[in-house]
């Protein structure tokens, strides 16, 4: 984990730098995505080595400063990067956004090298990491390709076709997984956590909120810039206090009390559901006319950030510490392809809406924040669900009768079985999952 994500960070400097000095558009394509992947490989070595190295209460104050991290981060990101390219330094316009990581990356590297600890895996973990799963990865790569390359192109016509194709791909995946997790190999993604309900439900409040606020960062760029008239650096400017709020959501969690936490994900999902109902609402202007709705925006990335914490704490307390790596796979693939799917239909929606006559940007606006809305009120469902189902169970008074629990369908049974025995097994002799 310590080797990968200073791997990642390294193969992030040299990202940028590639894309400082891209001498053409191909380049500079060629250096973004290489960015992605070395992000990718450390922001997924964050949430592991926070299942890993906290226990108990330490790892909501863990979770916590995650948050007030990524919140600063990407405040001081919106700050520097507007300065940097408008200053214009040395003539480097908007080359100096990128050339400006390195030093940013050397010291990271520096204090990495220094602070994380070392891991020794243990000669179990070695020999089950010692089969690459090759097949499941070029299957799970293939498969989330389709789903995001249409999402992501608006031409041309038949890539939507790939859309269709992920879903026996997908399919595949699984039916070659089974076997690697048989064997006791390390599978490319283990999909055995997600067998329980409070890690499923979990993730479905994740990847809604984290759809709605994607989502609602590129309609309100456009909103602010098309409608409102604001100047690019200042339109930028408009959801900083929601990204600064986030930041202050994030601790909450570790300053609850348990009866308390458990409700926070709901709290935090009801809140970013508000927010974006009286978002259209509030008077907006240029200037100080701004203030009401950024004041709006301070309370949902406050309750995202409370919500995305509790729910991150619901699923590293539900998932054993040895699926720390599927976990953070899981999170940030699903953050990302929720992303994605948010851009597409509201990105989709809103211009569609403001073109059109008897509509306009006004009303634009309005039907994409109560869209917004509805998914939020969604994901509270979910959250409440996951919250339910990670109660500690009560004991089960004698002589009451015993309700048996559905069986993991990705333990894989003997091949002799045929599928009537199979369906025979699940209905007489359900099982806990084994793990």
């Amino acid at each position: 984990m310590r080797r990968v994500y200073l791997w990642g960070l390294t193969l992030f400097s040299l990202a940028s730098l590639t894309c400082g000095l891209a001498t053409g558009p191909g380049m500079l394509i060629a250096g973004r995505c290489l960015q992605g992947a070395a992000a990718a490989l450390m922001t997924s070595q964050v949430l592991m080595g926070i299942h890993r190295w906290f226990a108990g209460p330490q790892k909501a104050k863990a979770l916590g400063w995650n948050a007030v991290t990524l919140s600063g981060g990407a405040a001081l990101g919106q700050v520097l990067g507007g300065s940097v390219v408008s200053a214009d330094v040395m003539g480097l316009g908007w080359r100096a956004v990128f050339l400006l990581n390195l030093p940013i990356c050397a010291l990271v590297l520096l204090l990495g090298v220094a602070l994380l600890p070392r891991e020794n895996p243990s000669p179990a973990r070695a020999a089950a990491g010692a089969g690459s799963d090759t097949r499941g990865a070029l299957l799970l790569a293939a498969s989330t390709l389709a789903v995001m390359l249409p999402l992501s192109l608006e031409r041309p016509w038949w890539i939507w076709t790939l859309t269709v194709a992920a879903l026996p791909v997908g399919a595949c995946f699984i039916a070659v997984e089974r076997p690697v997790v048989a064997s006791g190999r390390r599978p490319a993604l283990d999909l055995r956590p997600l067998t329980d309900p409070t890690a499923r439900w979990s993730l479905v409040a994740f990847a809604g909120t984290t759809a709605t606020y994607i989502a609602l960062l590129f309609v309100l760029s456009v909103y602010t810039q098309d409608q409102l008239r604001l100047p690019a650096w200042q339109a930028g400017l408009v959801p900083l206090g929601w990204v600064l709020a986030f930041g202050l959501g994030g601790p909450t969690l570790g300053h609850s009390r348990q009866a308390v936490a458990r409700r926070l994900p709901v709290l935090g999902c009801a809140l970013l559901a508000l927010a974006y109902a009286l978002a259209p609402l509030v008077p907006t202007g240029r200037g100080v006319a701004m203030w009401p709705l950024m004041l709006v925006l301070c309370f949902g990335g406050y309750g995202l950030g409370v919500t995305q914490t509790a729910l991150l704490n619901l699923l590293i307390t539900a998932v054993p510490p040895r699926f720390a790596a599927t976990l953070s796979a899981t999170v940030n693939t699903l953050s990302t392809v929720a992303g994605v799917l948010g851009v597409a239909v509201f990105g989709s929606l809103y211009p569609w809406l403001a073109a059109r006559h008897w509509a306009g940007p006004s009303a634009a606006w309005t039907t994409a924040c109560a869209g917004l809305a509805l998914i939020a009120a969604g994901s509270a469902l979910a959250a409440s669900r996951a919250s339910t189902s990670a109660l500690p169970a009560r004991p089960v008074p004698a002589g009451a009768p015993r309700i048996r629990r559905i069986p993991n369908p990705f333990r894989p049974l003997p091949a002799s079985s045929t599928v009537a025995t199979k369906a025979w097994r699940v209905v007489r002799r359900g099982a806990p999952p084994r793990w």
